[in-house]
């Protein structure tokens, strides 16, 4: 009988065990999934954000600011001051 109860309980300690060693498995893959997943998003989102950043510098590097503008336009102005001035002189 002692015996029975000796086979009994290293059953349970060794089913214990297994249950424990499956458990952990699962969860430390779980886990490694869970970050390939959120690293695998967090990939997908900085490439896209990194794509739009290009689009984005593509169209705005052609696109002359507002104080570049201005610049231009003066220029043009003092030329067409400068060559009305030089008429006067001849």
């Amino acid at each position: 009988m002692s015996n029975d109860i000796e086979i009994a309980r290293t059953t349970r300690v060794n089913t214990t065990e297994k249950e424990a060693t499956t458990a952990s498995t699962a969860k430390e893959t779980g886990i490694s999934a869970g970050k390939k997943g959120l690293f695998g998003n967090l990939n997908s989102d900085l490439k896209k954000a990194l794509d739009t950043w290009d689009v984005l510098t593509e169209t705005v590097s052609h696109k002359v600011s507002p104080e570049q503008e201005q610049l231009q336009e003066v220029k043009k102005l003092l030329g067409d001051l400068k060559a009305k001035l030089a008429q006067f002189d001849e």
